[in-house]
């Protein structure tokens, strides 16, 4: 049940983010209360704070991916809610595999755009004026979407194959 419940969760997620680059709050909110149901059904009260804890534990941790640029918080929201249904310890492990896959699918919009060059230098720029330029390496107003990748498929992929590969597949 909770595999379905996060299927429709990243469905809706997915199809807002490559409509208008956007995860809605409602579906980030229905995510969170899953959670925190699922997790109370079968933990109590113990399964409550928990929940609350992973998904306010992977806000702060990816807040400050956020403020650079990297990602939206609509992403990091989803991966919030990753956490709050499955734990830390999965998350963790979607997390490393969404980085990778995130780093291929980046690599091959950049050569695709014959860009590579340009973005690495517009990102040792950023980082070596870190403490000068007051913007984000990324802002959609400024930089538009012609190289903005969306995460939230990413992330669904990196969920399934996680679950699938990793975890033995859903559980009935």
């Amino acid at each position: 049940m909770k595999e379905f419940v996060m299927l429709n969760i990243l469905i809706c997620a997915v199809a807002g983010d490559l409509l208008d680059y956007k995860i809605r709050n409602h579906v980030i909110i229905a995510g969170w209360a899953a959670g925190i149901c699922f997790n109370a059904f079968s933990s109590g009260c113990y399964g409550i704070f928990y929940t609350i804890f992973c998904i306010v534990i992977t806000v702060i941790a990816g807040f400050p991916l956020f403020m650079a640029g990297g990602a939206g918080a609509g992403d990091i929201k989803l991966f919030s809610v990753i956490g709050g249904l499955y734990g830390l310890a999965f998350l963790v492990k979607v997390v490393m595999l969404f980085l990778v896959i995130a780093g291929v699918v980046s690599f091959v919009k950049l050569i695709k755009k014959r860009a590579l060059i340009s973005r690495v230098e517009a990102f040792i720029y950023y980082i070596l004026h870190i403490k000068t330029i007051k913007g984000r390496y990324y802002c959609m107003e400024r930089d538009g979407t012609e190289f903005a990748i969306c995460l939230a498929p990413v992330i669904a992929a990196a969920y399934f194959i996680t679950l699938f590969f990793m975890e033995g597949g859903i559980k009935i």
